[in-house]
């Protein structure tokens, strides 16, 4: 059988399984939404390569990125890269279990200031009952903000 473009056509099952294939490779290779638990957290943050992102009720973005012993801060301004200490850990550790703890599934990710943690197989959103100046002051004490930092 000859296509009206002069190149002979095949059988349609080798596409069917092209198709098929593309549609798991993308079905799995999309994180899986996971509800925000320490034991799901602990999943993620096993990988030591995942985001930290939190974003605002008017949709501005930042995160902070982990990947072995790096930390990535990526927000309006310069990305910033530089190697986390154990103390930082401790600290971030400590505020993600405060955020957790204040989780609330009333509140509404699309209108409420939110986090996710992120690798590439899980994804859990926190949407705790907490001011946004909380994540400033991590940043700050982490002296991500653009203070101190060589230019």
């Amino acid at each position: 059988m000859k296509s009206r473009y002069g190149i002979f056509m095949k059988s349609s099952i080798p596409k069917q399984r092209i198709v098929i294939f593309l549609t798991l490779f993308l079905a799995m290779s999309c994180a899986r939404n996971v509800e925000p638990t320490a034991e799901n957290i602990n999943k993620i943050f096993a990988s030591k390569d995942f985001t930290f992102e939190f974003t605002t009720a008017n949709g501005m973005k930042r995160s902070l990125s982990f990947r072995n012993d790096y930390l990535v801060y990526k927000s309006d301004h310069p990305t910033f890269r530089r190697e986390v200490s154990y103390d930082e850990v401790v600290l971030i550790n400590d505020f993600i279990q405060k955020i957790v703890n204040l989780h609330s599934s009333a509140l509404d990710p699309e209108t409420t200031s939110h986090y996710v943690i992120k690798n590439t197989a899980y994804k859990t959103t926190i949407v705790p009952k907490q001011e946004d100046f909380y994540f400033d002051a991590l940043i700050r004490t982490l002296k991500l903000d653009g203070q101190g930092q060589d230019k």
